[in-house]
């Protein structure tokens, strides 16, 4: 059986670019606990765009292209055609939202086998569908083979979903991924004052869960895209209030050579920042900051103007260099820096496909559905690909979309 990828690669024997283009590759044989299925409806997000990117610009290229290529895609809904799975947990014609995650194939694992969260394996053995490293190919295909643990029924064929009710689990993925990085902390999804720098799917997702956590919860959201800063300010009008990045500090920070002077105009920046926010918070302190953008944000927070005295701190974004802890932040007591990643537990990602299931499907559809664009069919997806990165755009001028693969 032949399957469609869309597949990124070395551009050319010099390994100094990469290109992507749709190719077809033989589907394996099914191994014991392993599913087919048919990709239905599957998002595109900042980390395919990074990953892909011609310079390759994802802080974990190298496992990507560690055999050469990848096919993305570690999220999405899909239908079974095929299972050698026990009947009792998936059967054909089941629908399946994919988490991506795959334990390693270690007993005495704690990280996998005990607690379920694969991005803490012990043996760093563990993978994530479409991120290479030797893992399985992504749901950037008409069909993807998923092994145990990497997906969970959300519909049984009986059901007859439709497409209104399928939608929105094409992004559980992301929610688990976003609500674990807020739950990790027992404080943290409990505190009043939330800072989000990015505005894009994941920092939507957060600004919800954070809103719907307190009824005390007033959030502050920086992007440089204005129409994703309206997006998120819908979510909850009287408790966010947001601020648009100017575009040209942005391109310094994530600039490899900034110009002379931009020191100081990245001081004057973070005064800004730090007075509206000493302004909306009423003069108390950011307790929780969450970092969802994809771009070099860290130098705008990780000093003493916007961090405080028991702040928690969530790196999310992939895009940023290091975070510099000066002697100021050494000293701030209680100061939290928590690294996050994956859709957590079996408990997390089971009470987010409840959670998507009594509300936050509703949340989804409006915010993230209906402001995405529909890009029908692995050959207009791939097209629009090469219209992205020819030349590179930035991740804040790429629409938000997703591939309708039906």
């Amino acid at each position: 059986m032949i399957n469609r990828q869309i597949y990124t690669t070395w551009k050319d024997g010099n390994r100094a670019k990469l290109t992507t283009s749709l190719r077809e590759n033989k589907l394996p044989e099914l191994k014991v606990g392993e599913i087919l299925v048919k990709n239905l409806f599957v998002p595109m997000h900042g980390s395919f765009w990074l990953a892909s990117h011609p310079d390759g610009l994802h802080p974990r290229i190298d496992e990507f292209m560690a055999g050469g290529g990848f096919v993305f895609g570690n999220g999405g809904i899909a239908q079974v055609v095929k299972t050698n799975e026990d009947p009792k947990m998936v059967r054909e014609g089941d629908y399946v939202t994919v988490w991506g995650h795959v334990p390693c194939d270690n007993y005495d694992c704690y990280g996998c086998s005990v607690l379920h969260r694969y991005t803490e394996c012990e043996y760093n053995q563990s993978g994530i569908i479409g991120h290479g490293k030797g893992s399985y190919d992504g749901t950037y295909a008409d069909y993807t083979v998923l092994p145990r643990f990497s997906y969970d029924v959300c519909f049984r064929a009986e059901e007859n979903p439709d497409e209104n009710d399928l939608l929105p689990f094409m992004f559980t993925f992301l929610l688990a991924d976003v609500r674990n990085a807020l739950t990790r902390h027992p404080d943290a999804i409990r505190m009043p004052r939330l800072l989000i720098f990015g505005a894009g799917y994941s920092g939507m997702i957060a600004a919800y869960l954070f809103n719907n956590s307190s009824s005390t919860s007033k959030i502050f959201s920086i992007d440089v895209n204005s129409n994703r800063l309206d997006l998120i300010k819908d979510i909850a009008p009287s408790s966010i209030m947001t601020l648009l990045l100017d575009n040209d500090l942005a391109e310094q920070l994530n600039s490899t050579e900034q110009r002379i002077g931009f020191r100081g105009e990245l001081r004057s920046a973070i005064k800004d920042i730090a007075v509206r926010l000493d302004d909306y918070f009423e003069g108390k302190g950011v307790n929780l900051l969450i970092d969802c953008s994809s771009g070099n944000t860290a130098p705008l927070w990780d000093n003493r103007d916007i961090l405080g005295p028991t702040t928690i701190v969530i790196p999310f974004g992939f895009g940023s260099e290091y975070i510099l802890l000066n002697k100021e932040l050494i000293q701030c007591s209680g100061l939290n820096i928590l690294m996050s990643r994956g859709v957590g537990n079996i408990r997390n990602r089971r009470e987010t496909l409840n959670l998507v299931k009594r509300g936050g499907g509703d949340f989804i559809r409006k915010f993230m559905v209906d402001n995405s664009r529909q890009i029908v069919g692995l050959e207009n997806v791939t097209d629009f690909i090469r219209e992205m990165q020819s030349p590179p755009k930035s991740l804040s001028e790429i629409d938000h979309v997703y591939m309708d693969l039906r």
